[in-house]
């Protein structure tokens, strides 16, 4: 029994109604418009085998049961197994034909949604209906045919004509902007010579539409992103920079030891590639070797320690503190004079010339006599004498080649003391006199006063001198040459709490009577 004689067994009672009229009450259901259940034999997807099974059969070859192995027009797609997965699935799949799956195919056929104009309501009615006719507006299920208030012949033929861009919505794609309008003359964004060929005369690069010789066409002019305002796409080499892509693009520029390399990257120091304003790149973030991490060769003096090669690095270029201009440690010995550390370095071993192997300079004593003396001496030489028995008695070295700083008018420090001495004067305890010699000694500027007796007391008596602070002879002051002690003759003496050139001539004279210190100073 087929199921049409099934489905009227069922009506029972109502066979003396035509079945055509109880499918036409049915239709008049709300939830049956008039353009279901059209008797085509062809089963839409508003149908099935309950509400219209002229239209879904269930059958197969031999009409016993759902067997069939090819999905048929006149089948139902949702109940027959060849048809599960093909026919009705939206898209065309092999072995199905437009005759057999109309609603799979697109273009003219059943079930694309789009009343075309060689369909109809009788052969399509889910495609073709009246719907909302006479608004003024062709749409997808309306045609000529079915809504002549509405469409015309040219609407639904695929081209966005001059006046359609409104009225006819299956041909003319929407778009956006105030520019996009089709029939204005102008081809703005979403429009082409395919939708809107009275605006469009050909293919234009940035619509927004990707047409033949385009690459891509993204409606902007923005030359930053993946698709220029070429309609080409962007690529390392091109000139342009590819945002979030790129971190350079010199076109042809690009290339190894230039600023952007071959794959748009821009030239950093450590990449391994000699770029603009590097000297070397090793590649690497070892600092200490021979190229440093600002791509600069290592050298003495840029603040890095060169393993293997330098000692110390102190980055200036300080040739006297404890890092030499060398990258070698001050060392006594190496003829520079390292700053407090040293007196003086010679650059030699020989310990006894005028700087030590331990770069301390010789040192000769200077003190002032504890004791007193009248103008009556015993000349210059006497007074030597004094001077060599108060170093003596007070043991200290080279206690006989001390001297007497003492002038007559033809004798004075200046033609009978050492005056190529280069070392140190110093006090008994050692302090600084001067420095360098005796031509520090001379200068008329002590580093301290000579205020220090043999005995390492403080001295407050102004010694006998007649000298200059040259070394020479302050004149005829000198006691008839330190041979007298009256009244008649006089002596210069000097301050021992000076430290300018009256330590030596305060510019004063006192009767030879008066006993006053010698200043005595050693004198190999």
């Amino acid at each position: 029994m087929t199921q049409h004689h099934a489905l009227a067994s069922m009506l029972g009672g109502l066979a003396a109604v035509p079945f055509a009229l109880a499918l036409i009450t049915c239709a008049s259901e709300p939830e049956h418009p008039p353009w279901a259940c059209n008797h085509d034999f062809v089963c839409d997807s508003d149908e099935n085998q309950t509400s219209c099974p002229d239209d879904c059969l269930w059958t197969d070859a031999t009409g016993t049961g759902p067997a069939a192995a090819v999905c048929d027009a006149q089948e139902n797609w949702t109940f027959v197994a060849a048809c599960l997965q093909t026919c009705g699935n939206g898209q065309e799949d092999p072995g199905e034909t437009q005759a057999t799956c109309p609603r799979d195919f697109p273009g003219f056929g059943c079930g694309d949604g789009l009343c075309a104009p060689a369909e109809d309501p009788a052969r399509c009615p889910v495609d073709c209906h009246p719907g909302t006719c006479g608004d003024s507006v062709c749409d997808r299920h309306e045609n000529a045919a079915v809504c002549p208030d509405d469409c015309t012949d040219l609407c639904g033929d695929g081209l966005c004509q001059a006046g359609e861009d409104t009225t006819c919505p299956r041909d003319c794609e929407p778009c956006e902007g105030a520019a996009c309008v089709c029939g204005d003359g102008l081809c703005g964004p979403g429009e082409s010579m395919l939708t809107c060929p009275d605006d469009c005369s050909e293919p234009t690069c940035g619509n927004g539409v990707q047409e033949d010789g385009e690459v891509c066409d993204d409606g902007n002019d923005d030359n930053t992103d993946a698709c220029l305002d070429t309609c080409a796409l962007a690529t390392c080499g091109d000139g342009l920079l590819w945002a979030g892509e790129e971190e350079c693009d010199d076109g042809p520029d690009n290339g190894p030891d230039k600023p952007c390399n071959e794959l748009c990257e821009a030239s950093a120091c450590g990449d391994g590639q000699l770029g603009p304003g590097e000297t070397c790149d090793d590649g690497n973030d070892i600092d200490t070797d021979a190229c440093t991490n600002a791509c600069q060769p290592a050298t003495c003096g840029d603040d890095i320690l060169w393993t293997g090669e330098e000692q110390c690095d102190d980055g200036n270029d300080v040739d006297t503190d404890a890092c030499t201009n060398a990258c070698q440690p001050a060392t006594c010995g190496d003829n520079i004079v390292w700053t407090d550390e040293e007196e003086c370095d010679d650059g030699n071993d020989i310990d006894t010339d005028a700087c030590s192997n331990t770069c301390l300079k010789p040192r000769r004593i200077l003190f002032v006599t504890s004791a007193g003396f009248k103008g009556n001496l015993g000349a210059i030489g006497g007074a030597d004498m004094k001077c060599v028995a108060a170093a003596t008695s007070a043991g200290l070295p080279n206690a006989a080649s001390f001297k007497a700083w003492l002038s007559t008018l033809g004798t004075s420090p200046a033609n009978r003391l050492d005056t190529q001495y280069q070392g140190a004067y110093v006090l008994i305890d050692g302090t600084p006199v001067a420095e360098n010699g005796w031509a520090d000694l001379t200068d008329g500027e002590l580093l301290h006063p000579v205020d220090l007796t043999e005995l390492n007391m403080q001295a407050s008596s102004a010694p006998w001198t007649n000298t200059k602070a040259d070394g020479t002879s302050a004149g005829d002051d000198h006691c008839d040459g330190w041979n007298n002690l009256t009244l008649d003759f006089s002596g210069a003496f000097g301050k021992t709490n000076a430290t300018d050139g009256t330590w030596t001539n305060s510019g004063g004279v006192v009767p030879c009577s008066s006993a006053s210190s010698l200043y005595c100073i050693e004198d190999p």
